[in-house]
């Protein structure tokens, strides 16, 4: 894998943490849908961590 196409993964892998729509992060990274939903569901745990913990005062 390229550096571009790592920044692409990690750019999305981002914005997917952010709950940003797959739509939107497929518009945003050049990366096909199929692989932003495959990274989705690679980082589901971590983006569950992350939602509970959402508006908690910590």
């Amino acid at each position: 894998m390229n550096n571009t196409t790592k920044a692409k993964y990690n750019l999305a892998a981002s914005m997917l943490k952010g709950n940003i729509p797959i739509e939107e992060v497929v518009l945003m990274s050049g990366l096909p849908e199929e692989e932003v939903k495959k990274l989705k569901n690679e980082l589901k745990d971590e983006i569950q961590d992350r939602n509970a913990l959402r508006g908690l005062d910590l």
